[in-house]
């Protein structure tokens, strides 16, 4: 039996500046999440690691960063594949230029570069990605070759789907069928996913940590394993931090309730995305920075936007002579919520009506 463990997208060294003063502290859990996957490889009884693409952020990584990856690497006595990804592409300023790898590394820097690995009885290829805004297909030119059983593709870039517009670094259904190969390893995408195409078996590895809140099934490898039977593939969680998001309806509640209701979904471990939706009353404004505020030691990260609209249904004239200021204020907002051309016109103006009335009748900002 042959067993590889394909990963991507770890990023080491992203700011994460949504995360503000935990930035270093996810900085720093990417590396105990990577330093977990290479223990992964070295003592489950792995033939061989893939990485395609993103394994640093960009091109100009700390020192010491580099220095870990190689000393990790370091570690394993199989072989490691590394494709260069959108974020650390192989230009000029490439780190895989500057960086002095152990010798059980290949980094696929050619176009394309195959590396055939006799003992395995696999054949490894990939184009590495020169520039950040390339728009060339990852597999195009990857033919299968040689006499080994097993084919794999190496491949950082966007399936092409009916609901992806021009994507870059496109991969098409149709070039993953008409490949040859037995598997393709993708990177970009972050969440694990399988793209097989007829025979040939196509998985998203997807990232081992999230990197941004909205990233919901990261935190996996993909596990593969060949024998005479064939090839099966199955995802690994190996990542701490997880992602959700929830709808919360405000209609009707205090700022309190609305926070007792998410912080119900505590977790120390959990990036919370929070959409409030529903109709509050006129003049009545949620402030969701400051209830971002008062959730953040529930949770390791949470993020709260509003998606609620006044009632404006439910305005009466009455409540608003047409003689007084906040009057003509809510009819002028009215006419303008009535004529917008999109639903960013429409937003902002609900916006600024919620706002102005409450200011006008020295209401406090909630």
């Amino acid at each position: 039996m042959v067993r590889i463990l394909h990963t991507s997208d770890v990023q080491l060294d992203a700011p994460f500046h949504f995360l503000g003063d935990k930035g270093q502290r996810h900085r720093q859990q990417l590396r105990k999440t990577f330093q977990c996957i290479v223990d992964m490889a070295a003592e489950a009884g792995f033939d061989l690691l893939l990485i395609t693409g993103d394994l640093f952020n960009d091109n100009r990584p700390h020192q010491d960063t580099i220095d870990f990856v190689v000393s990790q690497l370091g570690r394993l006595d199989i072989p490691v594949c590394i494709l260069p990804g959108n974020h650390d592409c192989y230009d000029s300023t490439s780190v895989y230029r500057k960086a002095r790898f152990p010798d059980n590394v290949v980094i696929f820097t050619e176009q394309p570069t195959i590396r055939e690995f006799a003992e395995l009885d696999v054949t490894v290829y990939g184009n590495a990605i020169l520039s950040r805004q390339s728009r060339l297909s990852p597999l195009r030119g990857l033919t299968r070759t040689g006499t080994m059983r097993w084919h794999i593709a190496l491949a950082h870039g966007n399936l092409v789907r009916p609901d992806i517009a021009d994507p870059s670094r496109p991969i098409r259904p149709e070039e993953i069928s008409a490949s040859g190969m037995d598997y393709v390893a993708m990177g970009d995408w972050h969440a694990f996913a399988d793209y097989s195409q007829g025979r040939v078996k196509a998985f998203y590895s997807g990232a081992p940590e999230p990197t941004a809140p909205d990233q919901k099934g990261a935190g996996y490898v993909a596990c593969i394993e060949i024998d005479e039977n064939g090839m099966q593939v199955r995802p690994e969680r190996v990542g701490t931090i997880s992602t959700d998001g929830i709808s919360v309806d405000v209609a009707g509640k205090s700022v309190p309730q609305i926070v007792e209701e998410i912080r119900a979904r505590a977790d120390p471990n959990l990036m919370l995305k929070v959409t409030l939706s529903g109709l509050v009353g006129l003049g009545v404004v949620l402030d969701t920075e400051r209830m971002e505020q008062e959730l953040v030691p529930y949770f390791y990260h949470v993020e709260c936007s509003d998606q609620f609209h006044p009632q404006l249904a439910t305005i009466s004239p009455d409540d608003f002579p047409e003689e007084l200021v906040v009057g003509k204020f809510v009819r002028l907002m009215q006419a303008r919520i009535e004529d917008a051309t999109d639903d960013i016109h429409r937003r902002r103006a609900e916006q600024a009506l919620q706002v102005g009335v409450a200011l006008l009748q020295g209401r406090r900002v909630l």
